[in-house]
């Protein structure tokens, strides 16, 4: 008979995070034993290590570029089997879809989607030289990119636009989900509050974001003003 599965818990904000970076840029092994977390950074791993308390190494492993690239093995078929009932499963990246992410946790599971395969942006408009923000999440399965959408409208008002790559033929089609202006400077101040675990250079893009005083007021990308027009009076009166 198989012992008994070791219960795997950390807290509330830290696991629904965890749930987002595995959801985008990690992976559960067929065996259900293993879930695998993959990254660039080898500090960002430790640090997501030790907060969540585990005793697993990081190691390096060769990227599909040639780089060396890092992971993140949590063995523990309980935390397996909990992103199994959430939605995830092995190979997921092209049959993703809806998870069962509670409103409570939806904040930093999506601060987990663009940490894993999310992307900050700044640019300056090249005919009225303002700053430009977006933040855009990539991925292979539209079901799973119409969700998060839906989603964002619904509990922030935010509203973004979903663009599917041409593909030649050969490889599967790219999605990208993507959010400008004001809608940016709205998701970002949810995800990424103060204390919030994070992905450093992704969180040091975020808080440039929040600080921006722009004049966005004519974006049509935020249907709840009232809200906006509070953050932006708390802002102002702080720096002064």
């Amino acid at each position: 008979m198989g012992g008994r599965r070791r219960p795997f818990w950390v807290e509330d904000d830290k696991f629904w995070y965890l749930v987002g970076l595995v959801a985008t840029d990690g992976c559960l092994s067929r065996n259900g034993r293993v879930v695998n977390i993959t990254s660039a950074d080898k500090h960002y791993l430790t640090r997501l290590r030790d907060a969540m308390q585990l005793s697993c190494v990081v190691s390096a492993k060769p990227s599909g570029s040639g780089a060396t690239a890092y992971q993140l093995q949590i063995g523990s078929k309980d935390l397996h089997g909990q992103l199994v009932d959430i939605g995830l499963t092995p190979r997921k990246s092209l049959t993703i879809g809806p998870l069962k992410v509670p409103e409570r946790g939806f904040t930093d599971f999506f601060r987990g989607v663009i940490d894993g395969d999310g992307n900050i942006r700044r640019w300056i408009h090249p005919t009225n030289g303002r700053e430009q923000w977006t933040v855009r999440v990539y991925g292979g399965s539209k079901p799973f990119l119409s969700w998060l959408q839906e989603e964002l409208e619904r509990l922030w008002s935010v509203q973004g636009g979903l663009h599917e790559e041409d593909s030649d033929g050969r490889h599967h089609t790219k999605y990208t989900l993507k959010y400008g202006k004001l809608a940016a400077k709205v998701i970002l101040r949810r995800c990424y509050y103060k204390g919030a675990l994070a992905l450093e250079r992704k969180k040091r893009l975020a808080e440039r974001c929040m600080a921006t005083a722009v004049g966005w007021s004519k974006s049509k990308t935020v249907a709840n003003r009232s809200e906006w027009e509070h953050w932006e009076y708390t802002r102002i009166n702080r720096a002064q």
